[in-house]
């Protein structure tokens, strides 16, 4: 794509190409009676302080100034006048870059105008089309019983015991011990002591040689268990290593759940009986359910709109979405002290980037949409969400929108609320196809 628009004739004449829908060629043109000028001012304030001998300081002639700082000043006048120029770019042509300009193609000969371009990157002129009748299947948002058990199992499993027991612990038992790591020659290197670590056997997490080499072991017993660490292991001291420990078992506990029963459920919702409390299990399940169907159609319908438009992005956005999403990654490897791998970033940039380049596209087609069909967010609905926020969490309406109007959470909700209504009007024309409950309907989107 290319495009040109003309300047107002002055001693700065800026016009703009674009070469694509998210770049901008700022071409300038500093007349060289402006570039004199400014140049003059630079030598006038050099000659008040240049001191040469044979000359009182301030009284060298401007000639001899010129000679012996005339490149300096120049150079200094040229890189004074760029950002005059950008500036003069920016309120013609009322531009909105993303990223900074840089510097190419000066030309400056011994007479004639100085000429140079500024280029920078822009968010681009998205227009979507073709959003009518989007394929999208809505799975059937079910709550079959067996979900409900398997709810009912986890909360039961959360309010399991442990009793200590006389035998050979076997799987489920939970062995509360002392672990003594080798030291170099072999030996139990007692400065190094783990005192009263709790290990389920068989549970999920637990290393395989623990799981196989405590099996069967009683309380006062002792055993010795060969770790090898996996490559992959986060502790970079770790990987690959193996290491023995002196496993020193204290006890073994057996495992006891309570029945799922009226007691049970009054336990988990004080004053509920069991079929009250499936009854608000299965709400809560449908409510999910629904959600996760509703996110489902969001997202089938934003990867439809990006296979049916051709949006090109500028190479900062999708650089700095990856950076953003890389930023996080690292957070949370602090938080989990897990060091961070080069290797691994690399991973993440590379896998990440169509990802990222299907989300920027998606975002800037939702947005040309709002803006065609006029979908809008008044501050009548961001109250009336507020509202149902408050009412559904049980906050205090008024402290809760002053928290709201108070940062940056009112343009969150009204950016949540505009996607969702452009979601909306966008399954308004969709062709929706209902499947069965089980039916994975992103595996060809994904």
């Amino acid at each position: 794509m290319s495009e040109n628009q003309q300047a107002t004739p002055g001693p700065i004449v800026t016009t703009v190409e674009s070469p694509e829908s998210w770049q901008r060629v700022i071409k300038v043109e500093i007349t060289r009676a402006h570039f004199d000028a400014e140049f003059d001012k630079r030598l006038k304030k050099a000659a008040k302080t240049h001191q040469k001998p044979g000359f009182r300081k301030g009284k060298t002639p401007k000639a001899v100034v010129e000679k012996e700082l005339g490149s300096m000043l120049r150079m200094d006048t040229v890189e004074g006048l760029v950002p005059q120029a950008w500036m003069t770019g920016l309120m013609t042509h009322k531009l909105n870059p993303i990223t900074d300009p840089a510097l190419e193609n000066m030309v400056f000969e011994d007479e004639g105008p100085l000429t140079f371009d500024l280029i920078v990157e822009v968010r681009p002129d998205v227009t979507a089309a073709d959003y009518d009748s989007l394929p999208v299947k809505k799975r059937l948002a079910e709550v079959k019983d067996a979900d409900i058990d398997e709810v009912l199992g986890r909360l039961q499993e959360s309010r399991a015991t442990f009793a200590a027991v006389e035998r050979a612990a076997a799987e489920g038992d939970q062995l509360t011990l002392d672990l003594v790591p080798s030291a170099w020659d072999g030996q139990p290197d007692e400065g190094k002591l783990i005192e009263d670590q709790k290990l389920v056997l068989g549970a999920e997490g637990n290393m395989t040689a623990f799981n196989e080499g405590l099996t069967g072991v009683s309380a006062g017993e002792a055993r010795d268990v060969e770790v090898v660490y996996p490559e992959d292991h986060p502790n970079e001291q770790l990987k690959g290593q193996s290491v023995s420990f002196n496993c020193r078992v204290k006890e073994v506990a057996a495992k006891s759940v309570p029945e799922i029963n009226d007691e049970l459920a009054g336990t988990i919702a004080e004053g509920k009986t069991l079929a009250e409390l499936k009854d608000e299990i299965r709400t809560d399940l449908q409510k999910e359910t629904e959600k996760r169907v509703e996110q489902e159609m969001d997202q089938q319908l934003l990867a439809e709109l990006v296979k049916r438009n051709d949006v090109s992005l500028p190479p900062s956005m999708v650089t700095k979405y990856l950076e953003s999403g890389l930023e996080e990654a690292h957070k949370r490897n602090q938080q989990a002290g897990r060091p961070n791998s080069e290797e691994e970033d690399k991973e993440y940039l590379e896998a990440g980037k169509p990802y990222a380049e299907t989300a920027l596209k998606g975002m800037l087609l939702l947005e040309a949409i709002q803006t065609q069909e006029e979908i809008k967010v008044t501050d009548e609905d961001v109250d009336e969400r507020i509202e149902e926020i408050a009412t559904q969490n049980g906050f205090e309406v008024d402290r809760y929108r002053e928290f709201v109007n108070s940062g940056d959470e009112k343009q969150r909700l009204q950016y949540d609320i505009l996607e969702r209504r452009t979601y909306q009007f966008l399954l308004s024309r969709a062709e929706i196809t209902e499947v069965s409950g089980d039916t994975d309907v992103l595996s060809e989107k994904e």
